[in-house]
């Protein structure tokens, strides 16, 4: 991380067990934003640069790419969803300086934190979603140059039902899925759309039952 950058770290805590936390941080030098998951190599990460080319990358190879959003309403793009549920809570590890933990229940809908990107002259009094949908304030960094702010908005919210298509893992990282989803420890994060084509980080722990290729 680029020292001094603007950040928001958050995740969610379960029973006094974590999840891993997500990284929002703001360009230096340019309105653009960087997403991290803890526990990746700092070549796994997305970038939401300046120029609405958008793209993450696994050891500098795209694995995904899409053009900057329209505003949803004047001033406001989401530019992004994190999605995390109660079952990823499941580190007893102590949370990164600064994290912001969004306390659930066991029994809760997994908590979505919406990144959003607001133009200047927004309402910093309130945020996104506060009165529509019931969100709350992760919190807001300065986007480089003065031309606007990044909010994140943490809800509670059901997952929709979906499917996804993915690489097909080689023998020695298929046989570390099944040791680690035998000890009820494989995380993963999935990227995909939403349905209104807002792109979804979705983190998820594999059941302990064994993996099977398809």
């Amino acid at each position: 991380m680029t020292l001094g950058s603007p950040h928001l770290q958050f995740g969610i805590e379960v029973g006094g067990q974590r999840s891993y936390t997500w990284r929002v941080r703001s360009g230096a030098n340019h309105p653009e934003l960087f997403v991290e998951r803890e526990n990746l190599p700092p070549a796994v990460h997305l970038s939401l640069h300046a120029s609405g080319q958008w793209h993450m990358k696994m050891r500098r190879r795209r694995v995904h790419q899409w053009r900057k959003p329209a505003e949803t309403t004047p001033g406001y793009t989401r530019a992004l969803a994190i999605v995390q549920p109660v079952a990823v809570a499941m580190f007893a590890l102590p949370a990164p300086a600064g994290a912001h933990l969004l306390q659930l229940r066991a029994d809760a809908e997994p908590a979505e934190f919406d990144v959003w990107i607001e133009r200047p002259g927004a309402n910093l009094q309130s945020w996104p979603g506060k009165n529509a949908d019931g969100t709350v304030l992760i919190g807001r960094i300065p986007l480089a140059g003065g031309v606007g702010t990044c909010c994140v908005v943490s809800r509670q919210t059901a997952i929709a039902p979906g499917s996804a298509a993915l690489e097909q893992p080689t023998e020695e990282q298929f046989t570390w899925m099944q040791d680690r989803a035998a000890e009820g420890r494989l995380y993963c994060t999935i990227i995909g759309d939403l349905d209104d084509e807002t792109v979804v980080l979705l983190d998820l722990r594999a059941d302990p039952s064994p993996v099977r290729r398809s």
